[in-house]
């Protein structure tokens, strides 16, 4: 078996990872489109702003959460089979059992969970491997990678739940600048001209959104206005892992990290 073959063995865990993100990027489109929040506006009544809040929200749907935790356990289990391999090649023989690719929670228990998981791999795999640095403060990637995998392992579902992504002012500040420019000629000329977009992302992003959050305030006596556009997204909900970081852009970042990992083993393939 040459090298290329091992590799693509590997691949198959990989291609179904990007199979699962296919599937959860279409059922987040879906949730989306379906207008799952509400907002609203209130006038606060010491101050007169016009606060924007949300009106309501309906849960983000488990299968979403189901899926997720099989695309990472995908890419968790290449790592595995690449070590593997790596094992098979190094030692001659195929191994028997607790061959695992190692990543910790620091570097000393890397290196211990490294000489128990990679026994029989090649002195430089194991310097490729140890330039990967793959525990927490070295390679923090990784480290989400294999820990999302554990919660999945040992609990029900990894939890997702909705969070503030931005809100389009682009039609409001033009609205503003005509009644500022009410007098013609200027308000003629500029009643013309089309709303630019203009997408800000909060430093809040409120996650998880619940019913009642302020996405935002506005001047004293000011009217509603319709043509706001607020953007949410779907977010991780594991504290102390990955929490509020978006699905989609998370999970392709973690598709790419063990695409890009693969070839770097190639030389102790063969």
């Amino acid at each position: 078996m040459t090298a290329r073959d091992r590799l693509e063995l590997i691949s198959v865990k990989v291609d179904r990872a990007k199979e699962h993100l296919a599937t959860i990027s279409a059922d987040l489109r879906a949730y989306l489109d379906s207008k799952p929040y509400a907002v609203g506006a209130k006038r606060a009544p010491d101050t007169r702003r016009l606060i924007y809040s949300v009106a309501g929200v309906r849960p983000t749907p488990l299968r979403i959460s189901a899926v997720l935790g099989d695309a990472i356990h995908n890419l968790r289990s290449a790592l595995d089979h690449l070590a593997y391999q790596l094992v098979w090649v190094g030692s001659g023989k195929k191994p028997s059992s607790h061959v695992y690719f190692p990543i910790a929670d620091d570097r000393a228990r890397y290196i211990e969970q490294r000489r128990q998981q990679l026994k029989g791999a090649t002195p430089t795999a194991i310097a490729t491997l140890d330039a990967l640095m793959p525990y927490k403060g070295g390679n923090d990637a990784l480290w989400r990678l294999h820990k999302l995998n554990n919660v999945d392992k040992h609990r029900v579902l990894l939890t997702a739940g909705s969070a503030f992504r931005s809100v389009n002012i682009g039609a409001h500040m033009s609205r503003e600048m005509q009644k500022h420019l009410a007098s013609p000629p200027m308000a003629d000329k500029f009643s013309g001209m089309p709303a630019v977009d203009l997408f800000l992302r909060p430093a809040d992003r409120l996650f998880p959104l619940k019913t009642g959050d302020e996405l935002l305030i506005d001047g004293p006596d000011a009217e509603m206005n319709d043509k706001l556009e607020f953007r949410f997204e779907v977010a991780f909900g594991e504290q102390d892992i990955a929490f509020g970081d978006p699905i989609v852009e998370t999970l392709t970042s973690m598709v790419q990290l063990v695409e890009d990992i693969l070839p770097k083993f190639e030389p102790h393939l063969q």
